[in-house]
C-alpha cells in the first residue's frame, strides 16, 4: 500500500523546520565580548602575565671603558647579558641575570728584576752590584722595563637585578644588580721599549724560568691564566626608547680574587620581549 499524500508532505516539512531551528540556535544572540589583556596605556609596557605578549625579559650588549686590576689601569670592556623576570610588586620588579664580560688593557711601564739572570751573573764571577746592573758589567740583563698586557674574562652565572618602575611615566627605570662571578685572568709582560728586550737567547731562556718579585707585589697572576671566584655589584639607568628597545647607562664593580677590583662603565643596548 502507498503512503497517504498528507504523510508524504508532512515529513519533509518537519525536517525543514528542524534544520531551520538548529541554524537559528547556532547564531550568537549578542556580539562576542572584547578580548582581554589590554594592559595599561602610556609608557608602561606589558610585563609579566596576565598581560599578553610580553614577559619582561631582556637581552643586551654592552661596551665602554674599564679600570683594570693588577696595576694595568684604564682599558676597554665589552659584555652581554640576559635578564629573566622572577617577580614584581608596586615599586619594581626582580629579575635573574646571567652576565658575560671581557676586558683588557696594557699598563704603564715598570721595572722588573729577573732573579735567575742575577744568579747567573753571580755565577760568572760578578759582584752583587755588578750582577744587578747587568751589561756591560755582567753578561746577562737583570732589570728591564715592561708593560703588563691583560685579558680578563668575567662570567656571572647567578645575579639578581631589581628595577624600579616608579618613573615609567617618563620612560626611566633605575636598577641595582649584584651577583657571584668567576674570573679568568691572562697576563703577559711585554718590553716597554726595544732596549728592554733580552739581548741574547740566553737572557730570554733565563727570563722564562724566573718570577720577578715586582710581579708578585702587584698581584699579577703567574702562568697562562688564573681562575678566581668573586662577585659584583652595579647600578644603572634604563632609558626606554620603545616597548622593545632601551638604552642603558651602567656601572659595575667586580671583585677579582678578593684583593683586586675591576671597574666597568657601559653603554648598553637592550632588547625587550
Amino acid at each position: 500500500m502507498g503512503r497517504p499524500p498528507a504523510v508524504v508532505l508532512l515529513g519533509p516539512g518537519i525536517l525543514a523546520l528542524a534544520l531551520s531551528g538548529a541554524a537559528r540556535a547556532q547564531e550568537p544572540a549578542t556580539p562576542p565580548p572584547p578580548a582581554g589583556g589590554q594592559g595599561h596605556t602610556g609608557a608602561r609596557v606589558h610585563e609579566l602575565l596576565p598581560d599578553i605578549g610580553r614577559i619582561g625579559a631582556e637581552v643586551g650588549a654592552a661596551g665602554g671603558p674599564s679600570w683594570n686590576p693588577y696595576g694595568v689601569g684604564a682599558g676597554w670592556q665589552v659584555g652581554a647579558f640576559i635578564d629573566l623576570p622572577l617577580a614584581r610588586n608596586r615599586a619594581g620588579r626582580l629579575s635573574y641575570e646571567i652576565l658575560l664580560g671581557l676586558s683588557g688593557g696594557r699598563g704603564g711601564a715598570f721595572t722588573i728584576t729577573d732573579p735567575l739572570a742575577y744568579v747567573a751573573n753571580l755565577a760568572r764571577g760578578a759582584s752583587p752590584a755588578d750582577a744587578l746592573a747587568g751589561p756591560p758589567r755582567a753578561p746577562y740583563v737583570v732589570r728591564r722595563d715592561v708593560r703588563t698586557r691583560l685579558r680578563l674574562l668575567d662570567v656571572s652565572p647567578f645575579a639578581l637585578k631589581y628595577t624600579l618602575t616608579g618613573l615609567d611615566h617618563v620612560r626611566l627605570r633605575p636598577y641595582l644588580t649584584a651577583g657571584l662571578d668567576v674570573a679568568l685572568a691572562a697576563t703577559d709582560e711585554q718590553g716597554a721599549s726595544p732596549a728592554a728586550v733580552a739581548a741574547t737567547p740566553v737572557d730570554a731562556a733565563l727570563g722564562e724560568g724566573g718570577r720577578a718579585p715586582e710581579l708578585d707585589a702587584r698581584g699579577i697572576p703567574a702562568g697562562e691564566g688564573n681562575l678566581d671566584l668573586g662577585g659584583h655589584a652595579g647600578v644603572g639607568l634604563e632609558i626606554r626608547i620603545s616597548r622593545g628597545l632601551s638604552l642603558n647607562l651602567d656601572y659595575r664593580a667586580a671583585s677579582v680574587g678578593g684583593r683586586h677590583v675591576l671597574h666597568a662603565a657601559s653603554s648598553v643596548l637592550g632588547f625587550h620581549w
